[in-house]
């Protein structure tokens, strides 16, 4: 039964890292390993020159055949970050990385005779779950330790390609060995089951800072030349003044490219258009029956006030009752003036002004009191 169930569990590591290479058989070392570590749900942060490593932000650090010799502040860095807690994973044999090694009481040894695939060496494998008991690591170093206490884990009876220990709260594992996570290396059953045990002694989703061939903080990473330059440089620093200077100037100018222009103003109507302009609209609205109305209501008013008639009744009652009390005279003015008001049903302007004049000479003729008519005083 065990053996199925690791026959299955490798088996589908197998397609899954194989998946990852060769669908993107033209990805790099770090975005494969960045690409798996993504789909075990951790977060990665992939650390470069632009943006350098924060050991604060991190619960893991992955460093993969790394070239270039950290500087001792960073080795030392690295200790402290393991110390409180952090794990570290170390998978190169440069040279490069002796200083580091060192820094925990390790050190890398050339064999004689390259090692094609190292085998578990404890009994009680330290990932019982899935235990792996051959990797292939090929490689040419060993892992030797004389200061402290170290679990071995795979390698021969006599050298060991990847060991274990821990160190302040935190564990380390190093690895001899450059090939084994690159897309080559992950293709064997054992590597793809060892890079997943080792990625279960990490925290549910965690921070892992992953750096493939160099590793850089703000104290190593490389500066940028134009900045170096400008920043670094007499001539950079006249330049960068010079420039201040001119941009301060045209500021206080108010201006920023050249002399500023006059404002013309293009297409500008006459005063008289706008009142024409507004002589349309009030013509356009159709107002002439509105002023009628006015006009012939007011009137019925004045005529109601003067001869005690009320104005709310019918036109024919309204000149019967005005006729009774002696208001219509034997020239019938009032009684066509009345039967013109009401008459209209599209009227003009000529027509309504003539009406208008009409309606104020009664007034003065028969000295009815005097309303300010708007419509008369448009015309």
């Amino acid at each position: 039964m065990r053996i199925a169930r690791i026959s299955i569990f490798s088996f589908i590591l197998i397609i899954f890292a194989g998946s990852e290479l060769s669908a993107d058989s033209y990805l790099s070392t770090k975005e494969v390993l960045s690409r798996i570590l993504r789909n075990l749900k951790f977060s990665v942060r992939e650390i470069s020159a632009i943006y350098p490593a924060r050991l604060d932000r991190y619960d893991a650090l992955f460093l993969h055949d790394i070239d270039e010799a950290p500087t001792e502040t960073e080795v030392q860095d690295i200790k402290n970050f393991v110390n409180a807690g952090g794990t570290l994973i170390v998978a190169g044999k440069d040279h490069a990385l002796h200083q580091l090694y060192s820094a925990f009481g390790l050190e890398l040894q050339e064999l004689t005779k390259r090692l094609e695939f190292s085998y578990r060496i404890p009994d009680e494998p330290l990932f019982p779950q899935h235990p792996v008991d051959e990797i292939r690591t090929g490689t040419d170093f060993a892992i030797k330790t004389s200061e402290r206490e170290v679990t071995m884990l795979y390698g021969t009876e006599d050298d060991a390609v990847v060991v274990t220990l821990r160190d302040g709260k935190g564990r380390v594992f190093f690895i001899a060995s450059d090939s084994m996570f690159r897309k080559s290396g992950l293709r064997h059953v054992g590597n793809a089951m060892f890079l997943y045990n080792l990625t279960s002694t990490f925290p549910r989703n965690a921070r892992i800072g992953l750096a493939v061939w160099k590793y850089y903080t703000r104290e190593s990473k490389p500066q940028n030349p134009f900045a170096a330059l400008l920043f670094r440089t007499p001539g950079g620093l006249g330049a960068l003044y010079i420039c201040l200077t001119v941009f301060v100037f045209l500021i206080l100018r108010g201006r920023r490219f050249g002399k500023p222009l006059d404002v013309q103003e293009k297409n500008r109507r006459l005063s008289s258009e706008y009142v024409h302009a507004m002589t349309d609209l009030y013509q356009k609205g159709n107002t002439r029956m509105e002023i009628l109305r006015h006009i012939r209501e007011q009137f019925r008013y004045d005529l109601g006030m003067r001869w005690r008639v009320s104005p709310t009744l019918s036109p024919d009652a309204f000149l019967e009752e005005l006729t009774q009390r002696g208001a219509i005279d034997d020239d019938e003015q009032l009684s066509e003036l009345v039967t013109d008001l009401k008459s209209f049903s599209n009227i003009s302007e000529a027509q309504l002004l003539d009406i208008a004049q009409r309606v104020e000479t009664y007034r003065e003729s028969a000295r009815i009191g005097r309303t300010k008519l708007a419509g008369h005083q448009s015309f």
